[in-house]
């Protein structure tokens, strides 16, 4: 008898397709929901968008009625991701991590709006550009002193926002859902830690800014034609006094008295340990226009204070430097100048040029006169800005570039202002140990007693060898002085001893080991002038002085290898001595193996 054959497929066939029907219902439902979210968001977008120009015009009244669609349109959004039919489809492999990013940032937005928006309109109210300027002025410092006990608010909820965001694994999802949400997550990211530090530091700012009683501040202009390690000659110098929120330069026989002094000579014994001292020529710490060519600005400040100190009895309470790179940034938000005396107004483009360049070439061998020049140029650029009126806003983006490239530095002797200078990174500070970065740098002193430097162009470059354990940090240097330069206070005075023509740039190039390392090698093997060549110690790590003498039209490149110690783990951080010009920097990608975490700049 035949063996009826087993019909099977009706076991397997009916499953499948109970399977594949509930899946495709499951999948068009889910469709439905992403589009809706989509949707929700994208609206929520071009509602935020129109917001923004009411944010910098302050008009609370035309904000509040679209602040509330806002949240409307987040909650909808948010309440919709949170469903089971999302949680399902964040475990399907590939395209379940799609799914959590767009519902991971779609409740950080929902939180933003709905816990930190109402906050945020109170301080735009509060922050309004009319409220922070005093009349003759200065910074009202009332609406800080109003806004400081909503802050930790606002960070607790940028803090549980992130921990949203946090969650995006950003390797798994595909390039168009990064693009969606990419904007808001970077926002997040940034916002996180700023409301931190506002938290932390603005108690610190306030009293900065004199909310606590009168504060006094020596402030460098550092000039960068005469290089030093942190700028330049910081010669023009003045004292700021700052009194709930009015800042002042101080006109009076101190502040003079500290200006000549500086000038005139110190009379200060070497800076300790000896092993640091001799890295150096002896007249730094005897005279002001030298005290920059520490590379490290604590040991700068150190100095600036004990002058101060001699001249004075009362305290000094800070020490800031810039340069006019800085101060030409700043005029692009205040606008232009105009000196007493003078038919020119000094712009954010003329600034660099006509301090640093055209007054030498015009007042000649007169140095004093050009000092003036600079000093009441200085003083003009300094009253516009204190005068207030122009965008806070504006104005912090171009302080931002400014330290960006190292053209910024402050020290305080009080702990918790200095801890601020420290984490926002303008301390200046050389690094003994590697337990927050791997610092490496490389730092130019003028040695030809000139102001040529106006006409240097300087690159950096970072490359590291994983096999041997080193790190080479070199700089390369560019003299481009034109023939029509004539003035002899712009020309080198000490060149001719040393065979060289007056329009060729010598300086002091400072290299060292990073922490813990130490310098295996220098190329060259020894400086152009030799016998100006100088070795020690510096915050514990291994230094090289040698003389570079670049002609016209020359470039050099003159580099400092180091070994790399077991403990530097940390991200690899650059420092150099800012010129008149930008100053590429780049970390060749070997570093990133042996410095996890380091930045490799764009470009």
């Amino acid at each position: 008898m035949k063996r009826r054959r087993r019909r099977w497929w009706p076991w397997v066939v009916f499953p499948l397709l109970i399977v594949l029907i509930a899946g495709a219902v499951f999948a068009a439902m889910f469709v439905k929901e992403a589009i809706k979210v989509r949707d929700l968001l994208e609206q929520t977008k071009d509602k935020v968008t129109a917001v923004m120009p009411m944010v910098q015009s302050g008009d609370i009244a035309q904000i509040q009625p679209i602040a509330e669609e806002v949240l409307a349109l987040t909650k909808e959004a948010d309440g919709i991701v949170q469903g089971e039919l999302w949680d399902i489809a964040a475990k399907v492999p590939v395209v379940g991590a799609n799914v959590a990013a767009v519902s991971e940032t779609t409740q950080a937005t929902h939180i933003l709006v709905r816990d930190a928006l109402p906050t945020g309109l109170n301080l735009i109210a509060a922050l309004d550009l009319k409220n922070l300027t005093l009349q003759g002025g200065g910074f009202n410092l009332q609406p800080f002193r109003d806004a400081q006990p909503q802050i930790p608010a606002l960070a607790a909820t940028f803090a549980e926002a992130k921990s949203h965001v946090d969650k995006i694994d950003q390797a798994a999802i595909l390039p168009f859902v990064k693009d969606n949400i990419g904007q808001l997550v970077d926002i997040i990211d940034e916002a996180s830690p700023a409301f931190d530090l506002a938290e932390k530091y603005l108690p610190a700012m306030l009293a900065m800014l004199g909310a606590d009683g009168p504060r006094d501040y020596i402030l460098l202009f550092q000039n960068n034609a005469e290089i030093r390690s942190t700028g330049g000659n910081p010669s023009n110098a003045a004292v700021l006094h700052v009194d709930n929120g009015k800042i002042e330069m101080r006109d009076d026989w101190e502040s003079a008295a500290f200006v000549e002094r500086g000038l005139g000579g110190t009379g200060f014994a070497p800076i300790e340990p000896a092993e640091k001292a001799q890295l150096f020529e002896n007249d730094t710490w005897n005279n002001s226009q030298n005290f920059s060519r520490y590379p490290d600005f604590r040991d700068t400040a150190d100095v600036v204070s004990r002058l101060w100190t001699d001249v004075s009895d009362t305290p000094i309470q800070g020490v800031i430097s810039l340069d006019p790179v800085a101060l030409s940034y700043m005029l692009r938000v205040t606008g232009p100048v105009t000196v007493d005396g003078e038919d020119e107004q000094i712009t954010a483009d003329n600034a660099v040029q006509l301090l640093l360049s055209d007054t030498y070439e015009r007042f000649g061998a007169d140095g004093l006169a050009a000092s003036w020049y600079f000093g009441k140029a200085a003083s003009a650029i300094f009253d516009k800005v204190a005068a207030g009126g122009w965008d806070p806003l504006a104005m912090l983006d171009q302080l931002k570039a400014a330290a960006a490239e190292q053209r910024i530095y402050l020290w305080f002797p009080d702990e918790a202002s200095q801890a601020m200078s420290h984490e926002l990174s303008l301390d200046g500070a050389i690094t003994s140990d590697n337990s927050q970065t791997v610092q490496t740098g490389i730092y130019l002193n003028d040695t030809s007693y000139s102001k040529l430097e106006y006409w240097l162009g300087t690159t950096m470059a970072v490359s590291c060898n994983a096999e041997a354990r080193t790190v080479t940090t070199s700089v390369s240097m560019t003299n481009s002085i034109p023939d029509s330069i004539g003035s002899t206070y712009t020309l080198g005075r000490r060149n001719t001893q040393w065979g060289y023509s007056s329009n060729t740039i010598t300086l002091d190039v400072l290299g060292m080991a990073i922490p813990g390392g130490e310098l295996v090698g220098t190329d060259p093997g020894e400086g152009d002038i030799s016998y100006n060549d100088r070795s020690g110690v510096y915050n514990g790590r291994q230094t090289q002085s040698l003389t570079a003498a670049i002609g016209q039209g020359e470039t050099r490149t003159f580099s400092f290898t180091s070994s790399v110690p077991a403990d530097a783990t940390t991200p690899l951080s650059v420092r150099w001595t800012p010129t008149t010009s930008k100053t590429p920097v780049t970390i060749e990608e070997s570093c990133q193996s042996m410095f996890p975490g380091t930045t490799l700049p764009a470009g």
